[in-house]
This record gives C-alpha cells, structure tokens and sequence, in this order.
C-alpha cells in the first residue's frame, strides 16, 4: 500500500496494513516531528499542548490590563494567571474582561492572584454557527435602532447585545487561528484556508457593524432633530437593514448576483447619508439666521452645536455600516 503526490512515494510495510486492516481509500493520519514522520491507521487525536500565560499588572493601567488578557485569548492560552498588587481594587474589572471571554472560567482566586482555564474545545466548535449567531444578534440590533430613530426604544438595551457580539467575535477569531495552526483541525472543520480568511473578514464586519448600531442609536436617542430629519433618516435605514439582510442571505447560498447588486448600489446608499448631513445642516443654518434675527443666538448657538455634531457622528456610522455591508459582498463574490 502506498501514498504519493507528485513524484513523491511512500510504500507502507505490507504486514502493517495487514495487521491495521487497511484498504484503498482508509485514512492514514501523519505526525510530524523534528525530523521524523510518524504514522497512524485512521485518525488520530492528537492532544496538543495547553499554553499558560502568565501577566502582571504592575505599572499598568487597566486598559493594558484589558488588552494583554484578550490577546491571550486571541492566541489561544488555555490559562491566564493574573498577578496584581492592587487586586482588591482591580478584581471587579479583571472579572468583567474575563467574563467577556467565552469559556473563561476562574478557578482560583487569592488576594494578588487571578487564574482563569479555557473549558472550550475550540476545535469542536462550527465557524458558521458562531457567524449566524452574531448575525441573528446585529440584526436585533438594527430593527432596534430604527425603533430608537421613533422614539421607541432603550439604547443600552442595544449596547448590552453590541458586548454579546464582541464575545462571539473573540471566540470565532480564536477559532480560525486555531484551525489555521493546526490541518487536523481545519480537516475536522471540513473547511481550508480561504475559507477561514473569508469567514474571518465576515466575522470582523459583523462585529463593526454592530458597534455602530450601538453608537447610532445612542447619539439619535440624545439628538434633537425634526420629525420630518427623522422620517427621512428611518426610510434610510430600512434600505440599509434590507442591504444587510440580503447581503447575509448572499454569503450563506454564495449568491453572487445579490453580493454584485449590492456592490453595484453601495454608492446611492453613501449618497444618501451625505444628503442627510447637508440636509440638517441648512436646516441649522436657516434656525442661526432666524435667532440672530431675534437677537437670542447664545442658547441656540449651543444648542444647534450640539445637533450638528451629532448629525455627523450619525452619517459617519450610518457610511460606516453601508460601507461594511459592501465588504462582505465583495468577499462573497471571492467565494469559491
């Protein structure tokens, strides 16, 4: 019995393949070495590993703290020892990051020291199930910015799911890096390289466009604009929620002829927010000269401000989401 690619042969011993059972098409796992290639009839599951990582917080602020103990997570570190001098005053914030962290569990605490073990198989784990989660999420996100742009609704009730997405972000990151270190992972996934890159891009643009549903609906739910701004800026997110909805629709069923009608009127959509912006801006504009007029422009210089501000913070994410959508149909039409 023998395996070969090319040029390359390799005769297995006849009395091992009789005494394995093995017959054409069985599977063969390799194991490479320093300098050898051991080899195993059928699978093998090979037990990698554990990574620890130690951190000390001394001379840090707590947003290093934060990053340092995410991006052990992102590089796969089965346990993370926290050490901290301050722990006492530290410990609720560590939790919290921890917490963020699917399958971080803390298994021992002491007055300087935090440990926290990853209780997930990262490698039993679907890539598509996490993006369809996160997707089902952003899309309650989006119907609930439209009812914030009526008056309808709680912002932190959308800034609690944006923290649910970020976490499902991470995990499907760690995911992909795992199935790209290790072949006999991304073999069990049934998924290859480009594969894992175009959900990997997914999964980042998911995750952003989430987090401008949160800011979004935060600023609108502050701002003070006309009924007639706020009519004409929710027909706009309704196009822009239906864009989102199919473009997902295309990168589920690799349907190219939606990813290319997105790509073809991303630009109408950019337009629009652009329209929106010089829209309230006149507005503005006409209320400064009315008060000047009246001789009482102190407040409403402030006030007017304050719109304007958010009516370009607003058209900022609303291009922003737009301009996500249009990655994602631009990696479904990279799709094999």
């Amino acid at each position: 019995m023998g395996f070969s690619k090319g040029s390359f042969i390799i005769t297995m011993p006849k009395s091992w393949v009789e005494k394995h059972n093995l017959k054409k098409g069985d599977t063969i796992s390799i194991e490479e070495g320093s300098n050898e290639l051991v080899f195993y009839a059928g699978e093998k599951e090979i037990k990698k590993k554990e990574k620890f990582i130690s951190i000390n917080t001394k001379n840090k602020n707590l947003d290093r703290i934060k990053a340092e103990i995410v991006s052990a997570y992102l590089n796969n570190y089965n346990t993370i020892e926290i050490f901290s001098e301050t722990l006492e005053d530290d410990a609720p914030i560590i939790k919290g990051v921890l917490r963020n962290l699917s399958g971080m569990e803390i298994i021992e605490q002491t007055g300087k020291r935090i440990v926290a073990k990853d209780l997930i198989d990262v490698s039993s784990i679907s890539i598509q199930s996490i993006i369809r989660r996160m997707d089902v999420i952003t899309r309650s996100m989006i119907d609930d910015t439209i009812m914030c742009i009526q008056g309808k609704c709680n912002p932190k009730s959308i800034s609690h799911r944006d923290t649910d997405v970020n976490r499902l972000y991470y995990l499907g990151f760690r995911v992909i890096k795992n199935a790209i270190e290790d072949p006999a992972v991304m073999n069990k996934l049934k998924t290859n390289l480009w594969n894992l890159f175009n959900d990997k891009v997914v999964l980042a643009r998911i995750e952003e466009i989430a987090d401008r549903q949160k800011r979004v609906s935060r600023l609108i739910a502050e701002a003070e604009f006309k009924d007639s701004t706020l009519k004409e800026f929710k027909e706009l997110y309704e196009e822009i929620k239906e864009k989102y909805n199919n473009v997902m629709k295309a990168y589920y069923t690799n349907d190219k002829e939606i990813a290319y009608d997105i790509e073809v009127t991303n630009r109408n959509l950019i337009n629009r927010c652009d329209e929106f912006i010089k829209k309230i801006s006149e507005e503005i504009c006409l209320y400064c000269i009315q008060m000047v007029e009246k001789k009482d422009s102190k407040d409403s210089t402030i006030l007017t401000r304050k719109v304007v501000i958010f009516a370009a913070k607003i058209a900022e994410y609303t291009k922003a989401t737009v301009t996500f959508i249009k990655h994602i149909a631009r990696t479904v039409l990279n799709m094999d």
